[in-house]
């Protein structure tokens, strides 16, 4: 199939090219990013003259903008707006090509997704040719992005020329959208690495309960109340005594006589000089003659 779009691609009409883009058959071709160059394009679209577009390539991740397919009707593959295409790369990285990536999107920047209506001409069967010059194997991602894989080959030195075929079909035709092309590009070498976090260890089943620490008390420390120091006194001038006048006599306050208060028997005591005074009676009437 490769060999049948080469020798159906020698159509003689070439693009009007500008610098920077080319149009071609209703279509516009045009660089949407640096560190490559559109040389040419030719070809109608069609299965049998698809449009060729040669570029000239030293970068690794560049990007083509397809414009203009709404307002061109003609363009249709398998009754879908759509054509087929065939990419050119020249190899000017200085570097071996492994692998060759396309990529469409709507938005440039953004993969194109499953709902937007553009695709390799998804879901038509095994006729779409995703064939190369240079790679022997093609593999595809249609749900979260519409990508195409070209490897397993001979790959592509320096200097050489590289050719891949597809189709492209879009049934909500945006008025452009863009082929990310890159060449042996590999996401692990221009990331930084992300170091993914530990995981914990794997607790016990029945951990040991752990004991709340014990709150540490603190003995007060005694206060030593600050010495109290007595305010001076200042004794008052002494008056001097004036001639002819004699100075007051201080009477000292009379002593009150103090009344101590009479010792009150008990009336135990009393009681026993009772008895005793009876007792000393009755002797002195024994002794008495009668």
């Amino acid at each position: 199939m490769s060999i049948g779009l080469l020798a159906l691609g020698g159509d003689a009409s070439e693009a009007a090219c500008l610098p920077g883009r080319c149009s071609q058959n209703g279509l516009i071709f045009s660089e949407a990013s640096a560190k490559f160059r559109i040389t040419n394009v030719t070809g109608r679209g069609t299965h049998n003259n698809p449009f060729v577009v040669y570029q000239d390539v030293w970068g690794l991740d560049i990007s083509l903008a397809v414009s203009n397919l709404p307002n061109a009707p003609q363009h249709s593959v398998f009754n879908r707006p759509g054509f087929a295409i065939s990419i050119v790369s020249r190899n000017l990285t200085g570097a071996f090509w492994r692998f060759y990536d396309h990529e469409l999107q709507e938005t440039a920047g953004y993969a194109s997704g499953e709902n937007d209506g553009l695709s390799f001409a998804q879901a038509i069967g095994p006729v779409r040719p995703y064939t190369s010059s240079h790679y022997q194997r093609a593999d595809e991602i249609t749900d979260v992005r519409d990508f195409i894989n070209f490897y397993r080959g001979n790959g592509v030195n320096p200097g050489e020329t590289v050719r891949f075929n597809y189709f492209i079909t879009d049934t909500i035709p945006n008025q452009r959208f863009y082929i990310r092309q890159r060449p042996d590009y590999r996401t692990n070498a221009t990331q930084t690495p992300v170091i993914s976090p530990q995981r914990p260890k794997t607790q016990p089943t029945n951990p040991r309960p752990i004991k709340a620490p014990q709150p540490i008390l603190k003995r007060p420390q005694p206060v030593t109340p600050a010495p109290v120091i007595p305010a001076p006194v200042t004794p008052a001038p002494a008056v001097p005594p004036q001639p002819g006048v004699s100075p007051p006599k201080v009477l000292a306050p009379q002593a009150q006589p103090v009344t101590l208060p009479q010792a009150v028997p008990e009336p135990s005591t009393v009681i026993m000089g009772v008895l005793a005074l009876l007792f000393s009676k009755s002797i002195d009437q024994r002794k008495s003659p009668n």
